[in-house]
């Protein structure tokens, strides 16, 4: 955000949001924003797997720190005072902006990367200042791009989706346009000119939105005056194909978004002069890096684009004006919105009946116990051997019978009694008193399975099945002349089994710790398997409980293996995961219904090749 706040008032120091975060976390709260936080947390859990912690000066106005996927908001800016909240009387439109920027901080941590934000910080530091002008204008493009990817996750006309769009206009109009519009007004007393830098990020802010439809066309009307003034109606145009392709940039994709920013840089032109420090704004970014709801515009100047700045001012307000009057006649029309705000501003009362939310939190350095408990139950044998016999079963294409005289097979006393009385009448002995029934095989080669655990703390309420769970598909394979290779990843990453060896006892898989180490779990279980021979069936499974993200090396593997035509499936406990990208995403209610999927989808890709 900008240094200076929607309502006008300074922000507190970066040190001093650090020590309010810091002290939040640790539960030092005012009951009253600790009971609204665990609402809220509730809330968002239905959509992802954050943590929200709302009070005052622990942001401006929101924050979200991605490797504990906890967002911060300022009770203050957002939602009023503290008597307002206490007595539960909010304003609607306070309820919603505070879901919008809350929404906007967590699609970040759900589409914002986090090599993508070590990137950044490592281009903020370069003593080459293209590199940190580059750093400057990947994190303003990043903020439509993933906000749009964001969006589209839910269909326009369901009930959630137009919730998430709503709020988001809201957040737009009340939060991230006033900051801009201070520090254009800041500008215009100073007597700065309209810059073409000045002006491209008001595109930013606003026209790259109307590309996925958070802000509607005809409130820029005024704008776009201004911005042809100052652009010119070639450049103006370059910018809006720029965004139209910028907002479909997959997440991760470090090149495509240094190409965008350097064909943006390229359009506007030099950056203007940066300002003479007088505040202490917190540094502009996604995530770790800052995350707030936008970034700080950039002040002074030296090319006038043909407008003034209080020009652009004024238009930005009647913008804001129009767009706020068009929401809340939109949302007086939505009893659907309605009953979902009143529900919220209900709920503040009653948070104190809700658990509170915990997490993975930071990896611990203390690696789990998974030592070998025991022999497995006769219930666990017997379901490895029903899924070997569904895997045999799928694999076979029939059934050969070979009658023999000698012995070697199955007898058959009917056959043997029919023989002799052929042969007694001097008839051709036709019936044979030993038979063979050979199975005709499918020319498919045995799966492969990699199977990927997390021993997260959260995972926790899981434990008791993990074990089980690694044993029964690993014997199972086994019996079928396949293969699974398992590995746990938690404070630190190891391979439970490489699938060449059976697993003579249940494992005991011990949780705890954060999630630091899943893209390495997945390098290390394929290089156990065969997944390169497409007359093999194979699979990676990465099961958890949402609670972890992506890393680069990971998702490297994970595209190569859907090269070879190896899907990565991510079996989900209780949640979608937040920034997870895979083939597809099974949510799961309890983790033993992952034995269930994992013999389907096996199965089901045998018959399959079969056929």
């Amino acid at each position: 955000m900008s240094p200076v706040k929607a309502g006008g008032a300074s922000r507190p120091a970066v040190f001093v949001q650090q020590l309010h975060r810091a002290a939040a976390q640790r539960g030092r709260l005012d009951p009253v924003y600790q009971d609204l936080s665990d609402h809220w947390t509730a809330i968002l859990q239905r959509l992802y797997p954050v943590w929200a912690l709302i009070g005052p000066g622990l942001s401006d106005p929101g924050h979200i720190e991605i490797h504990s996927r906890t967002v911060y908001l300022d009770s203050e800016t957002l939602l009023g005072s503290r008597a307002a909240i206490a007595v539960g009387r909010l304003e609607r439109r306070a309820i919603l902006r505070c879901f919008g920027v809350a929404l906007h901080e967590t699609m970040h941590a759900k589409h914002t990367k986090r090599w993508a934000i070590e990137h950044d910080v490592e281009l903020a530091g370069s003593d080459d200042p293209a590199d940190r002008q580059l750093g400057v204008d990947r994190r303003l493009l990043e903020e439509p791009r993933m906000e749009a990817h964001g969006v589209r996750e839910f269909p326009p006309d369901s009930v959630r989706g137009r919730f998430v769009r709503t709020a988001l206009k809201a957040a737009v109009t009340d939060v991230i346009l006033p900051a801009f519009v201070a520090h254009v007004v800041e500008l215009a007393a100073a007597g700065r000119p309209l810059t073409r830098d000045l002006a491209a990020r008001a595109t930013v802010y606003l026209h790259a939105r109307t590309h996925y439809g958070i802000v509607d066309p005809a409130a820029l009307n005024g704008l776009r005056e201004l911005w042809r003034a100052a652009l010119g109606d070639k450049d103006l145009t370059a910018l809006d194909d720029l965004y139209a392709r910028v907002v479909w940039i997959p997440d991760g994709e470090l090149d495509r978004l240094d190409h965008a920013a350097r064909e943006y840089r390229e359009i506007v032109g030099e950056p203007d002069e940066p300002p003479n420090p007088s505040g202490s704004g917190e540094p502009v970014g996604s995530g770790e890096g800052g995350g707030e709801s936008g970034s700080d515009p950039s002040e002074g100047g030296e090319r006038d684009g043909g407008a003034g700045t209080g020009s652009l001012a004024g238009a930005l307000q009647e913008a804001i004006a129009s767009a706020r009057a068009d929401q809340l006649e939109q949302l007086d029309l939505d009893v659907d919105l309605q009953q979902v705000l009143a529900n919220a501003s209900a709920g503040g009362r009653l948070a104190n009946q809700l658990g509170k939310g915990t997490g993975t939190g930071l990896p611990t350095g203390r690696m789990p116990d998974r030592g070998v408990d025991r022999p497995p139950y006769p219930d666990e044998v017997q379901h490895a051997r029903r899924y070997a016999n569904r895997v045999r079963q799928a694999i076979t294409h029939g059934t050969r019978q070979i009658d023999k005289r000698t012995p070697g097979g199955r007898f058959d006393g009917r056959a043997y009694a029919r023989g002799r009385a052929q042969q007694a009448a001097g008839r051709p002995v036709t019936s044979h008193p030993w038979r063979v029934v050979r199975e005709v095989r499918a020319p498919i080669q045995e799966p492969h399975v990699g199977l990927i655990i997390d021993t997260s703390g959260s995972m926790g309420g899981y434990e008791y099945a993990l074990g089980p769970i690694a044993w029964i598909i690993t014997d199972g394979l086994r019996q079928v002349g396949g293969r699974c290779a398992t590995a746990l990843f938690g404070n630190g990453v190891s391979l439970l089994a490489d699938g060449r060896h059976s697993l003579p006892r249940v494992p005991g898989i011990r949780t705890g710790g954060g999630t630091a180490f899943a893209g390495d779990a997945i390098e290390l279980v394929c290089d156990q398997l065969e997944m390169t021979n497409p007359r093999r069936p194979r699979f990676v499974y990465v099961l958890s409980d949402g609670g972890w993200s992506d890393t680069r090396a990971g998702v490297e593997r994970i595209r190569s293996l859907a090269e070879l035509g190896v899907p990565t499936v991510h079996l989900s406990i209780g949640i979608e995961p937040l920034s997870v990208e895979c083939d597809r995403i099974t949510v799961i209610t309890d983790a033993a219904q992952a034995l269930d999927h994992i013999a389907v989808d096996t199965v089901h890709a045998l018959r399959t090749r079969r056929r």
